[in-house]
């Protein structure tokens, strides 16, 4: 649980620390660092160590250090990096990529989570098996003394370690690719660079010369810079316009409502998926059908700690315990998740974001109280069927998360915020969430082991969901209709689908038009707007970029 609140609290501090960074100083420069950070973290952790062991007088072990200080302090720069990744990967995805492609290519980004998430727990397996076949251990080998202490130590640390391959590899890419040119454009006002950048890119030619810089603030800020204090004034200034305040403050009950609601599933909880899992007639997870004490279960330690977490097989072994964990996570939440990621993919140019948020939160609201109610009315009286149900409608709330809340509001919140302050406002938003899950966190694994304690966490993730139904009513539209004599099929999914049924599926979700990051900072900066701050020569409104902005828009194919 320590290590936990940890690494949440070091994601929230990374979200906004990368964020404001990547505002200050650009997005390339801290893109590789964060990775960079995360592996010197991994590797760390994964050799974490006790130091040497020796005895007291009194019999006792002694060490000389402690492994959980160091599991923590790891634990907690594994957060600050992987925090960091949040903003940067989203920013730059969204900066670098054309307008018709931004919602596909932001989804793709994102659905790597999940499908990161389900090749973790393969991986987990062949792991468990193969460390296990090393040392000599079957799979329903009982409590042998350290030996299975000594597997599962193994495992773990390799299966941590092995992440450290992908991004080695990645290394390389996050230190060559280039500064977007909205970076270029709208934050350094060096215009001529940002639309090269843009053009080199894509390999074509530019319409027209882009407007010169004549403004006397746009040239102090791109000759001189500007102080951190006069940014800080900018920030501020940028949230008391009406509608970029409006949508922080949205952004971020949306983020904390909804990630409070998918932890409170607590699918990441081995007890949780055993409580959708386990026989009905079961008592629990570390006593046997008579009540005595299961081998294997310590009679010191708290019921919360006691590994074993299926009460319908109070006698299975720490490898049946470790696989059924994983398989059950696969299939109720990966498969889900992974199909959620491939809907949103095909469906996210044909839907309105902020129709289809509020219609998957709509239809969580009306799941969670559904599976909350079950679980509350009939308990461990349940039949084996109710249980089979229960579990089809967790995998189906799953697609619907990734589906809706759990991607749509990290896709908004990098469209609707101004280029120049997009990373400091993003990261505040989603370390907000970051701070439900550390508020909510502790309760739920207090409350773990209590008796319909999944459904009544159900029922409050109704409540909050139905909230996210009304505060997404509130958010901007980033699409439009498309003009009946627009034509564009380059990125369209109808390969190898028959015309008839795909006339038929353009005949319900027409293609939507995305608009163009300065066209959406156009309509966050430029209503009701207070009179602009200035600090010395340099005007801190951020109005001026929009026409060079503007420009890169229009120099290149949205």
């Amino acid at each position: 649980m320590v290590l936990d609140e940890l690494t949440l609290s070091g994601a929230a501090i990374g979200m906004v620390s990368a964020g404001i960074l990547a505002d200050l100083y650009g997005r390339k420069k801290l893109y590789g660092f964060e990775l960079a950070l995360l592996i010197v973290s991994t590797l760390g952790l994964v050799q974490a160590s006790e130091g040497f062991r020796s005895q007291r007088p009194d019999g006792s072990a002694e060490y000389t250090m402690d492994i959980y200080s160091w599991l923590a302090w790891w634990r907690f720069w594994q957060g600050i990096s992987i925090g960091a990744e949040h903003p940067l990967v989203a920013i730059i995805t969204a900066e670098w990529v054309r307008t018709k492609s931004r919602g596909r290519m932001l989804a793709a980004v994102f659905a790597m989570q999940p499908i990161a998430r389900l090749a973790a727990y393969g991986v987990g397996l062949e792991v468990l098996k193969g460390v296990s076949q090393a040392n000599g251990m079957s799979p329903d080998a009982p409590i042998d003394g350290d030996r299975w202490k000594h597997v599962a130590d193994q495992v773990w640390r390799w299966v941590t370690g092995i992440g450290i391959i992908p991004a080695l590899f990645a290394m390389g890419f996050r230190f060559t690719i280039p500064e977007t040119p909205f970076y270029y454009v709208d934050i350094l006002q060096e215009t001529m660079k940002g639309l090269g950048r843009a053009a080199g890119l894509y390999h074509e030619e530019l319409d027209h010369d882009p407007p010169s810089i004549n403004n006397t603030a746009d040239a102090a800020i791109s000759n001189n810079g500007f102080s951190f204090w006069q940014w800080c004034s900018g920030a501020f200034y940028a949230l008391r316009t009406r509608e970029v305040g409006k949508h922080l403050g949205l952004l971020c009950a949306l983020w904390i409502m909804s990630d409070v609601s998918w932890y409170l599933l607590a699918m990441e909880s081995p007890s949780a998926m055993a409580t959708l899992w386990s026989d009905p007639l079961a008592t629990t997870s570390s006593s046997t059908a008579d009540g005595t004490l299961a081998s294997g279960a310590s009679a010191s330690c708290p019921e919360f700690y006691n590994w074993r977490t299926d009460p319908s097989n109070p006698s299975t072994s720490v490898y049946r315990e470790l696989e059924s964990s994983a398989t059950r996570f696969m299939i109720v939440v990966s498969i889900g998740s992974v199909l959620g990621s491939a809907a949103l993919y095909a469906i996210i140019n044909r839907v309105h974001r902020r129709v289809l948020l509020m219609v998957t939160s709509a239809a969580l609201t009306l799941l969670l109280a559904i599976s909350g109610a079950v679980l509350l009315g009939t308990g461990t009286r349940s039949s084996p069927g109710s249980r089979v149900a229960i579990d089809v409608l967790f995998g189906f709330m799953h697609f619907l998360f990734t589906l809706g809340p759990r991607t749509l509001v990290l896709i908004m919140a990098v469209e609707l915020f101004p280029t120049m302050y997009r990373g400091t406002f993003y990261g505040a938003a989603a370390a907000t969430a970051k701070v439900g899950a550390i508020a909510i966190r502790p309760i739920i694994g207090r409350t773990a082991k209590l008796e319909n304690s999944l459904g009544v966490r159900l029922m409050v993730a109704v409540v909050l969901m139905g909230g996210c139904v009304g505060v997404s009513y509130f958010l901007p539209e980033v699409q439009r209709s498309r003009k009946p004599d627009d034509t564009e099929s380059s990125d369209d999914t109808s390969v190898g689908i028959p015309q008839r049924v795909w006339g038929f599926v353009e005949s319900i979700l027409p293609k939507l038009e995305t608009k163009t990051l300065d066209e959406l900072e156009r309509m966050a900066l430029q209503r009701k707007r207070p009179e602009p701050l200035t600090d010395g020569d340099i005007e801190m409104s951020p109005a001026p970029a929009l026409t060079a902005q503007a420009s890169l828009s229009e120099n290149l194919p949205q």
